[in-house]
């Protein structure tokens, strides 16, 4: 395509000549003239032109005047002076404004003109083209800035001794700094408030394996978990010379990890629990099996025992013996009879019962454990209470269990001495329902646990020592009695129940 120049020349000569020149080139210019400052100014606003030459002095005009008017049009292209003579001071006046270059009106003239022309569209397309990727660069910063600082996790880039260069909006978000507080500063101090680099540090790891790290932790200064990215930055000799790392928040993830664990090992809990509960099955229809079997056996030795007492005089020292034997037969016999009610299926029902009957059962078959687990016994329970409705196979199921953790309690301590378990039955302040404690001086609750204790599956026990069922159990029982229970405990000093059960 044909370069389309304008020549703004008042000498009718010179554009003869120029037009001669530039038509030898067959086809490669197309030459419009303006003879008159005015028309030319007209022309350059009405068409467009890819270069202009233009003559320095005309009437009224110089190439200074052309060159302020051009530059109202906005209008960009190679402007190129025509001069009689070659003075450098207006050469270099004329480039200060905006001319690309000058030609002298001499017998060199007709070589120079194609050059000159050729070399000030050179010289604008390369500017231009410089304009351009100027611009484009300056997009794409725009376009990489707005990117980087949407992104919602923290990211920012790293210098090898691990000195902030660049850091994201959500970066500043987080820890409420501006860019040039960022900026310089160390890592580790921002994110971890240390003063050097924790030992494990991703970065770290980055510069010695030139391989991409991740690591996940807890950040006690922020109470959140953290999973950062960290990835090299190469130069062209394949040298790290920064990394890049991105801080994601995953503290939801991990309490969604942490309650699908728990919701896993309570599932595992309620399967032993199921076992338990099959465990305990068998075992009530083993007891009353077993006590029945035992009963024919004892009613015997009982018979035979009170059949020799009879033939025996007074003063016969066998007669002690004897009688011991028909007493620890009658024990044997109360026993069975409690493990046997214990044991058998039952529907809940309330009636009146006297509450000290269930928990003199319950000391009777705990008794021989408490003595081997070297436990004293301390018992005060008030006669004549008024009466409560209760179910006594559950209500002994409560107090069973409070007695069993009680020896557990004291076990925990391993003190020679072993402990001593109170036992206190009593009418409450108001007359309104009878007061149980259960005091024991073992090993105490945590604090931290005392509120928990009541909850299915909770337990201080080793695995072996119980699934956290028993005192939910009981406290479910005693609500189900309309009553209450509280508990108060120190560790290291003990424990106290107290349970309120209404009067009926």
């Amino acid at each position: 395509m044909a370069i389309n120049i304008l020549l703004i020349e008042d000498n009718q000569d010179y554009v003869f000549f120029t037009k001669r020149i530039l038509e030898k080139k067959e086809g490669e210019y197309q030459l419009d003239f303006a003879t008159d400052p005015k028309d030319g100014l007209k022309k350059l606003i009405d068409k467009n032109y890819d270069v202009v030459l233009c003559d320095y002095r005309m009437p009224g005009f110089t190439a200074f005047d052309i060159l302020k008017e051009i530059r109202k049009t906005n209008k960009e292209l190679p402007f190129i002076v025509v001069t009689a003579s070659g003075s450098e001071k207006v050469a270099v006046g004329l480039m200060k404004e905006g001319a690309y270059d000058y030609i002298v009106k001499d017998e060199s003239y007709e070589d120079t003109l194609p050059v000159v022309i050729k070399r000030s569209l050179e010289i604008f397309n390369a500017k231009k083209e410089k304009e351009r990727l100027k611009r484009d660069i300056e997009r794409a910063a725009q376009e990489w800035e707005a990117t980087f600082n949407s992104i919602t996790d923290l990211v920012s880039i790293h210098d090898r001794d691990c000195r902030i260069l660049r850091a994201n909006r959500a970066f500043m978000e987080m820890f409420k700094m501006e860019p040039e507080e960022v900026t310089g500063r160390m890592c580790y101090e921002i994110l971890h408030g240390a003063t050097s680099p924790y030992p494990n540090c991703p970065h770290k790891l980055v510069l010695e394996t030139k391989k991409p790290q991740q690591l996940e932790f807890f950040e006690p200064r922020l109470k959140i978990y953290l999973e950062a990215s960290v990835s090299p930055i190469f130069n062209k000799e394949g040298e790290i010379v920064a990394t890049v790392h991105i801080v994601k928040d995953i503290t939801k993830r991990k309490k969604a990890e942490q309650q699908l664990a728990d919701a896993y090992q309570e599932l595992r809990d309620t399967q032993e629990q199921l076992i338990q509960s099959s465990k305990m099955a068998a075992m009530g229809q083993l007891a009353a099996g077993i006590s029945h079997e035992i009963n024919q056996p004892l009613t015997g030795i009982k018979g035979f025992a009170q059949a020799a007492l009879m033939e025996l005089e007074d003063g016969n020292p066998i007669r002690k013996d004897l009688q011991r034997i028909v007493e620890q037969s009658d024990r044997i016999d109360k026993i069975i009879q409690n493990v046997r009610l214990f044991a058998r299926k039952s529907d809940f029902k309330l009636e009146e019962l006297d509450v000290n009957k269930p928990i003199e059962d319950s000391l009777m078959l705990l008794g021989e454990q408490l003595r081997v687990h070297n436990i004293r016994l301390n018992k005060s329970l008030a006669t004549d209470l008024p009466k409560i409705k209760g179910d006594t196979n559950q209500l002994q199921q409560v107090f069973l269990n409070i007695i069993t953790n009680a020896r557990d309690a004291i076990d925990c301590l391993k003190r020679p001495e072993g402990g001593d378990i109170t036992v206190e039955s009593s009418l409450n302040r108001d007359r309104t329902a009878i007061e149980i404690t259960f005091k024991d001086n073992g090993c105490g609750i945590p604090s931290e646990d005392l509120e928990n204790i009541f909850n299915p599956f909770f337990t201080t026990k080793s695995t072996e020592g119980g699934i956290g069922l028993g005192l939910s159990i009981a406290y479910r029982i005693i609500e189900n009695h309309r009553g209450r229970i509280d508990v108060e405990s120190k560790v290291g000093e003990g424990t106290t129940f107290k349970i309120y059960l209404p009067l009926a």
